[in-house]
């Protein structure tokens, strides 16, 4: 097995799940179900953390089939492209969703204006997914592609994807990559502060704040979970060749998309929702609070580990 077949196991999910969660929305809204509302929310999110390793081994399939005869370079060029475009809308559509996970719990319900910006954004997801398995099932199986129309052979001149021009903007231009690395250490110093913090109050300490009060930093916290990711897959972008054959990369990649799931358990529960001033936490809490500390901690020590043990410039 190898990362070309990971990927294929892994792309039903985002394409799929995108659609039956969208689905499901609309149907929650059709009958005002909140209960539905809620798990349409989980279920973009979950499906924006599953991208992350999604596009990681797509471009590492890249790696692995670019140079086999019968493969058309254009259209993995193609499908490359699309693929970063679907991407980037997922990861709003899913940080929009959690959004109205926070604001159910903050405030009772979602604003009007995130729930419709979550529909919007899952709409053109679902259109995005659906072209880029097309355009990836054409490269191994041309004869789905309607009759008639030529393979693409190169690109039009002149033009470039979006995938390939932030690759050639990145390796350009000197200061691209120390601005990338900058972003993503800020938004991982972020995200860890702000998980250090509710952890803290799991595992019994900070005993005079309610979790409520504490609450009001997870955006602040997804935020550099954002900002971690994005500034991360643009690095993987411009220099993926040199990440796939690390094993542990791939490993760093699995800490952080359970960790980013995990984020769900203090965001909409009531079982950390009801810790009030001076209350006590219980063994749940603590093994909690104790396990995503330590996922954190490996996603960071693997990170700094990178460059020695081949892997670009690090991140």
């Amino acid at each position: 097995m190898n990362y070309a077949h990971i990927h294929i196991l892994l792309n039903h999910f985002p394409s799929i799940g995108t659609f039956f969660g969208l689905a499901l929305f609309v149907y929650a809204l059709w009958k005002k179900n909140q209960d539905l509302q809620i798990l349409s929310f989980i279920i973009f999110m979950v499906m924006a953390a599953l991208a992350i390793p999604t596009v990681i081994t797509g471009l590492a399939a890249d790696v692995a089939i670019s140079e086999r005869p019968g493969v058309n370079p254009a259209m993995v060029e193609l499908h490359r492209d699309a693929a970063v475009w679907a991407f980037g809308f997922l990861a709003l559509t899913g940080t929009f969703a959690w959004l109205a996970l926070w604001q159910y719990r903050r405030f009772k319900a979602p604003s009007q204006w995130t729930v419709w910006t979550v529909m919007g954004l899952s709409i053109i997801t679902l259109a995005l997914m659906m072209q880029t398995g097309t355009l990836g099932g054409e490269i191994s199986h041309p004869e789905i592609r309607a009759e008639g129309v030529p393979e693409v052979t190169a690109p039009p001149e002149g033009e470039e994807g979006l995938a390939r021009a932030l690759e050639t903007w990145g390796t350009n231009s000197y200061w691209v990559w120390p601005a990338y690395e900058t972003l993503h250490f800020t938004g991982l110093t972020l995200l860890f502060g702000v998980m250090l913090l509710v952890n803290f109050r799991l595992l019994g300490m900070l005993r005079r704040v309610p979790f409520s009060a504490i609450h009001r930093f997870l955006p602040l916290g997804i935020l550099g979970f954002g900002v971690t990711m994005i500034s991360g897959v643009l690095m993987f972008n411009e220099n993926f060749s040199a990440y796939v054959g690390v094993p542990a990369f791939f490993l760093k990649m699995f800490l952080v998309v359970v960790g980013g799931i995990s984020v769900l358990y203090v965001t909409i529960f009531d079982d950390t929702w009801a810790l009030g001033e001076g209350d006590g936490t219980a063994l749940r809490h603590k093994i909690f609070a104790v396990t995503t500390t330590l996922l954190w901690l490996g996603v960071m020590y693997i990170g700094r580990m990178l460059p020695y043990l081949g892997a670009g410039s690090g991140n």
